[in-house]
């Protein structure tokens, strides 16, 4: 007879429950949906960016000549498709980019073919916006007149910065967003995915009507039964055993005999399942907290700008406080005759 613990070990929950980042995509949407469930599962943070020129160049050419994988993506690929970064970028940028692949495919040795294929791939992911006018015009005198376009949208915009290698950015008054803030975020997104396909599907199968859980176990008689009479837990354990079901089809049959079991009466099937249960929560919390820990790591670039925006208004307003609070303090004067 197979102990708990045998068929436990027949379950990889990180296997099941382990998805790509550009599920987040759709896990966002079912959050959404969701309006009541959605203050329990959370939500998963989103980015506005702006990318030059030098950037949007490397990556088409590790895509054209480095990558073995023809599937593999870049980091900042990866992370625009899980929808963690919304990227735009000035028309400027596409018409850099058709000027330069040209003299990259020369100096580097590469299909040029190849390269605007990439290219042209690669352009369908970002978003054109056209930056204010005395904006550019304004930034156009500044350290680096090249970058004005880019910081300007990121102002005309209010995106969170400038994902560059270039410092000038910050000299301008741009945020520069570093790749390493970029596998941050990648980071934070196959941790969210995680996360939210199991609280996502915890919540779609405590949404399923007990008529509907009957299906899945093609309605035995004994199961149909069993559900009238067993407790309020027991049922709980039927809604989320059904969720490792439809989800694992190798586990079909060892479920279903499971949670038959526990509604029989036979009790040594129960602590089986409701350690399935306790153990996808405790995984939930696992990529939560993994997820947080990137996300904050990200943050400290993010938030420069906002941050030193504040920092920049809390100085004239001490400065006004001090004033006010020295024009209403009563007025030195000098003895006046009695």
């Amino acid at each position: 007879m197979k102990t708990q613990v045998q068929e436990k070990q027949r379950f990889n929950l990180e296997g099941i429950f382990t998805v790509q980042s550009s599920r987040l995509k759709e896990l966002r949407v079912a959050v959404r949906s969701w309006k009541e469930s959605s203050a329990i599962i959370g939500s998963a943070a989103q980015f506005r960016l702006v990318v030059d020129t030098n950037i949007v160049l490397s990556e088409i050419l590790w895509l054209a000549t480095k990558r073995k994988n023809p599937t593999a993506k870049t980091e900042l690929l990866e992370t625009i498709e899980a929808e963690t970064i919304d990227l735009y970028a000035p028309p400027i940028l596409f018409d850099e980019v058709e000027e330069h692949i040209p003299l990259i495919a020369t100096k580097k040795g590469v299909d040029i073919q190849l390269l605007y294929v990439e290219w042209n791939i690669y352009k369908s992911k970002l978003k054109i916006a056209v930056p204010d006018i005395e904006a550019v015009q304004s930034l156009k005198t500044a350290v680096d007149p090249d970058d004005a376009e880019f910081v300007a949208l990121e102002q005309t915009i209010g995106a969170a910065g400038v994902i560059s290698k270039d410092r000038h950015i910050g000299l301008m008054g741009g945020n520069q967003i570093s790749v390493e803030c970029i596998t941050h975020l990648r980071n934070y997104s196959r941790s969210t995915s995680i996360e939210l396909n199991i609280k996502v599907n915890g919540v779609m199968f405590a949404n399923l009507s007990v008529a509907t859980i009957r299906g899945l176990f093609e309605g035995s008689k004994a199961l149909i039964n069993g559900i009238a009479k067993a407790p309020d837990w027991v049922k709980f354990a039927l809604l989320a055993g059904g969720l490792f079901v439809v989800l694992h089809p190798g586990a079909r049959a060892t479920v279903a005999k499971s949670l038959k079991t526990v509604l029989q009466g036979i009790g040594e099937a129960t602590p089986t399942i409701i350690a399935l249960i306790a153990e996808a929560a405790v995984l939930a919390e696992k990529h939560k907290a993994e997820a947080q820990g990137h996300l904050e790591k990200a943050m400290k670039e993010l938030e420069r700008d906002r941050l030193a925006g504040i920092a920049r208004q809390v100085q004239p307003m001490r400065v006004k406080a001090e004033r006010e609070a020295q024009s209403a303090a009563p007025r030195k004067t000098g003895k006046g005759k009695v």
